[in-house]
């Protein structure tokens, strides 16, 4: 039978263990691999939506895009993929602008976010986790951005622990929104709309202030005016 002191050492050994679990297990799930990132900036008449995925998410978005299979991804490559790259983001990602369907828009060209070492731009396969790609789309919006839902349907590719980070920019303000399997879609609600339509009301009471003014400046002068036309008429008789 153990001693009071050992079984509490016990407790305390096995309280310590299960703590420490609650932290490990999680983190040890959890990968930088599974993180992508949206950068969306809004203005009145124009967006910009730039991804950040890194090139195990891109092969997994399109198998083949190391088209000799020797298990590396060069500039060549990457480049010869942007059209099924920009097709597969297109059917997979949902954009409605002011409560109207839309697409991403117009694609730039892909930028590799990594250093050219030795003058060879290659990735071996062992690296794609931690090598990223930027994507950008832009479109002009007419006439003003209302908001921005964006809905994505690509967990299937990225699994279950996939997640994008997004950033909302407009003017001074950020906002974090995070996207997954659990929450995939977000309304963005860029707040022009509510300002045209207190815009509008004060252009009107300013336009209506104008003519009461005039009419101000112009009823006590009726009088004076047909005076002086009656006396013009009276001279002339």
């Amino acid at each position: 039978m153990l001693e009071p002191q050992t079984r509490m050492n016990a407790r305390s050994l096995i309280a310590f263990v299960i703590l420490i679990s609650a932290f490990v297990i999680p983190a040890a799930r959890a990968h930088p691999s599974d993180i992508s990132y949206l950068r969306v900036k809004v203005e009145r008449q124009r967006v910009e939506m730039r991804f950040t995925f890194n090139l195990l998410s891109l092969t997994r978005f399109v198998p083949g895009i190391d088209a000799n299979q020797d298990r590396h991804i060069d500039r060549a490559e990457l480049e010869a993929a942007e059209k099924p790259l920009n097709d597969y983001f297109n059917q997979h990602i949902e954009v409605n602008m002011s409560e109207k369907k839309a697409t991403l828009g117009q694609a730039g060209p892909l930028e590799c976010v990594w250093p050219v070492i030795g003058g060879s731009n290659s990735v071996a396969d062992a690296d794609y986790p931690v090598r990223y790609v930027d994507i950008s789309f832009t479109q002009a919006v007419k006439p003003m951005l209302a908001d921005v839902w964006l809905s994505f349907d690509i967990w299937q590719q990225t699994g279950p622990l996939g997640t994008i980070e997004a950033t909302f920019e407009q003017e001074d303000l950020r906002m974090q929104v995070p996207f997954s399997q659990g929450e995939p879609d977000y309304l963005y609600d860029t707040g022009y709309a509510v300002e045209e339509v207190f815009q509008e009301p004060m252009k009107l009471a300013d336009h209506s202030e104008f003519k009461w003014w005039w009419l101000f400046w112009i009823l006590p002068a009726l009088p004076v005016i047909y005076l002086i036309r009656a006396l013009k008429r009276h001279a002339k008789v």
